[in-house]
């Protein structure tokens, strides 16, 4: 694995009030909205371990205080950031430069901290002032370990960051000899001193054949009149026109870095994509090189949206590689095409709070290997978005993603604009995709909506949904108890089962799972049996299907169901398609007074009477959908559905209400 990054701690850096991540991959991708960071966390990092960032940088300024901070600078804020490394366990070299960073041994664990005070903090001799402070009375410190006595000049000699901005000029560094890493890489090739004269005899020979030509001698005799009037007597120069220089030791600042095998394509040619790739491959080389002739004990490469200028086929398959090979990586992205092929264990999240903005990581994401090759392959460009959510819903399938944001829309809540989103895990397994989500992953806050299944299935069982439910819960006694309890429900129809099938779904919703009635199809057929009806008419014409649908949509609403026209409904929207229903259906539901069709159906006269979780209860089958809608929009939005932005006090149709 190597040695990497394993810990981050920031206390009160830009964005920052106090960020800890634990457990930092050794390959780390950080996502997160803009704004949130990246960046700056890229930047505190550099504070400790980036050699070629000045002193003067090291000196922060108001604007690098975390704006929260009651005091600012001027009240005497300190800001730390602690870097832990691990992985040189079996690398002496590496021991060695680290021993008086060394905070534990099991396995070996470096500290790095760097910390900005006011002076009299740092320096016991001064006097503390009681004046507004200024950055002229701060200074810092960098020390390994627990010793702020000690310098970290020396590891950070051997053990380096070496950040790619984002704005970076990969073209230009390639060109320019002091920047560009192929410099690096020729310059320690143990080339033949004879073949280098050689070379340099033979291009001084095609010098002097080329400035044989009158032409070019015309030329140079111009320029040497010109520029001798220009400059003087005193300062005479002497222009010579050549290719390259004839001395054996700059000769091999000449070669260039073409990429056809003709040699004709050189990087002035390249995209800038191209450009970006070739200079980091080069880069990695480089250091590579340099490890292996122990130039230094490791650097940790960081590169900003390393997506820039890259076509998304690019994208994939490169990143995909670096993620799963080399030395230790660090990026920072928007890309979901980056996103989609990096390794499940590799993602660091970074989300903005009312204090601050926080962090997690799925280093230590409790998932077997398979369930992570499984999550890797559902994380595809288009459900790479949970990455990236501030909410997610988690449902059974294809239906739900279209019908799900039409029910929000028609209540207010945009769900695009809060940045939640919608993600079908495509079957009933939600256990992987919860630990995803969860508070030792991602740490996203996200709800699960699945099928009821009440009515017995073909082997007998029923209630599959609340036992799935159950087996969500993060206590397993609990999971047990519920699984008992679920047992124990009346059979369907009985005076007491809805009751008390009632109880133990609100148990669910207490840890995010809002389990339905049967399906969603049928669930919907009390509330929305007209728009189903219309919808699927719109779709097929035939009298004979429709009249299924009709008669469907009428037993959902009977006492007692007769699961064979339940049956044949079903099977209808099966043969059209569930997704394609739930398409044309949605449209319909989009368009309709929702707050007035939920009061009607809650009994609700009073329009100065809440929506509220008790209400919604009161809506049958549906209920859950709008119960778990709830519950992401007092996350997303800190107010309930159907509650004005403006004035949560008051509903969203506008009504004053005392």
């Amino acid at each position: 694995m190597g040695l990497h990054i394993s810990r981050l701690e920031v206390h009160n850096f830009r964005n920052f009030h106090h960020l800890v991540i634990e457990d930092v991959p050794t390959h780390a991708v950080i996502v997160g909205e803009n704004g949130v960071g990246k960046s700056n966390l890229l930047e505190a990092i550099r504070l400790v371990l980036d050699p070629s960032l000045p002193d003067s940088r090291r000196m922060l300024r108001e604007e690098d205080i975390w704006e929260g901070h009651p005091k600012g600078l001027s009240g005497g804020a300190e800001v730390t950031v602690v870097v832990e490394l691990q992985g040189f366990d079996s690398d002496d070299d590496a021991k060695s430069i680290l021993s008086a960073a060394a905070v534990s041994y099991s396995p070996y664990t470096a500290r790095l901290t760097y910390r900005f005070a006011p002076q009299a903090e740092i320096n016991a001799a001064l006097q503390p002032t009681v004046r507004p402070l200024t950055p002229q009375d701060y200074d810092f410190v960098t020390f390994p370990g627990t010793d702020e006595t000690k310098d970290i000049r020396v590891i950070r000699r051997e053990v380096a960051l070496r950040v790619l901005p984002a704005m970076r000029d990969a073209a230009g560094d390639l060109h320019n000899w002091r920047r560009s890493p192929l410099r690096d890489l020729l310059e320690r090739l143990p080339l033949d001193p004879a073949n280098l004269k050689a070379t340099a005899d033979a291009v001084t020979a095609a010098v002097n054949q080329l400035t044989a030509d009158d032409n070019v001698a015309k030329l140079e005799q111009h320029l040497t009149n010109r520029l001798g009037d220009m400059f003087g007597p005193r300062l005479a120069v002497q222009p010579t026109l050549g290719f390259a220089s004839s001395k054996p030791d700059e000769l091999i600042r000449a070669i260039r870095l073409f990429f056809d095998a003709a040699g004709r394509r050189g990087i002035s040619d390249a995209s800038l994509g191209s450009a970006n790739v070739i200079y980091l491959g080069l880069l990695l080389e480089a250091l590579t090189q340099q490890r292996l002739d122990e130039q230094f004990v490791a650097t940790l490469v960081a590169v900003e949206e390393p997506e820039a200028h890259l076509h998304v086929g690019l994208q994939r398959h490169l990143f995909s590689y670096l993620l799963r090979t080399g030395q230790s990586l660090i990026l920072t992205t928007h890309s979901p095409h980056i996103a989609a092929v990096t390794p499940i264990h590799s993602f660091i999240v970074l989300r903005a709070t009312e204090n601050g903005t926080v962090g997690s990581s799925t280093a230590a994401l409790p998932v077997s290997a398979d369930q992570a090759a499984d999550l890797e392959r559902y994380l595809d460009v288009s459900r790479a978005e949970v990455l990236f959510a501030s909410a997610v819903i988690l449902t059974e399938g294809l239906a739900e993603l279209y019908i799900l944001p039409a029910l929000a829309i028609a209540a207010g809540l945009d769900l695009d604009a809060y940045g939640a989103v919608v993600a079908s895990v495509h079957g009933t397994d939600f256990k992987p995709y919860c630990a995803l989500l969860g508070p030792n992953g991602l740490n996203t806050p996200h709800v699960v909506i699945t099928d009821g299944d009440a009515a017995p299935a073909r082997n007998g069982q029923r209630e599959a949904g609340l036992k799935r439910g159950a087996n969500l819960h993060p206590d397993q006694t609990r999971t047990k108890t519920l699984v008992t309890e679920i047992g124990k429900l009346p059979e369907l129809g009985t005076a007491t089962y809805r009751n008390d099938r009632a109880a133990l779904a609100a148990n669910l919703e207490g840890i995010g799972v809002y389990v339905g009635a049967q399906t969603l199809e049928t669930d919907l057929c009390g509330l929305f049996g007209n728009e189903i009806i219309t919808a699927f008419e719109e779709l097929d014409g035939r009298k004979a299907a429709g009249s299924d649908v009709r008669n469907g949509v009428a037993n959902e609403k009977s006492i007692t169901i007769d699961y064979a026209v339940r049956k044949a409904m079903l099977e209808r929207i099966s043969d059209l398609g569930k997704g394609r229903f739930a398409q044309r259906l949605a449209a319909h539901i989009a368009q309709i007074d929702l707050p007035a069709r939920l009061r009607a159906a809650a009994g609700i006269t009073d329009d100065c009477v809440p929506l509220d979780d008790k209400a919604l209860r009161r809506l049958g089958p549906a209920s859950y959908l709008f119960l778990a809608l709830n519950q992401v929009s007092s996350t997303v939005r800190g107010i309930m559905l159907f509650q004005s932005p403006e004035a949560p006090g008051q509903q969203a149709a506008g009504h004053q209400c005392s």
